[in-house]
């Protein structure tokens, strides 16, 4: 029985971690995995928003946008597994993972705890 219990654990182990490659198999240049969280390249935190329902489409434009910047996708960016890229009101591109946009917070800064995950209706993205 014990036996059977580790093999188990091994192997939801194993998959978790095969899970978490692929998602960083695939990540955009400028995103990388921080801590079990999607960061940019220089560690600060990215975010979705739960208001973003419709697939690949952001909601969070305006004021909203001002306190939560989009990640902007490069012009020769391309869509790849999970990652894909939404196209804003303003003509921009912005990355996506698994169809929810990714944001930052205003007042996070790179290398340090992120302040954002504490707002309601935002969550710290993770693979």
């Amino acid at each position: 029985m014990r036996k059977l219990f580790f093999t188990a654990a091994a192997v939801a182990l194993a998959l978790s971690a095969a899970g978490m490659a692929q998602a960083q198999s695939n990540l955009p240049a400028n995103v990388k995995v921080t801590g079990g969280a999607l960061t940019d390249a220089a560690g600060k935190a990215l975010y979705t928003y739960d208001n973003d329902t419709m697939k690949s489409m952001s909601h969070c434009v305006g004021q909203c946008a001002r306190s939560w910047p989009p990640l902007e996708a490069p012009a020769n960016a391309q869509a790849s597994g999970d990652w894909t890229i939404v196209m804003r009101e303003d003509g921009k591109r912005q990355w996506a993972y698994k169809d929810k946009p990714l944001y930052y917070f205003v007042r996070d800064v790179a290398g340090q705890p992120p302040k954002g995950g504490s707002v309601e209706s935002w969550q710290l993205a993770k693979p």
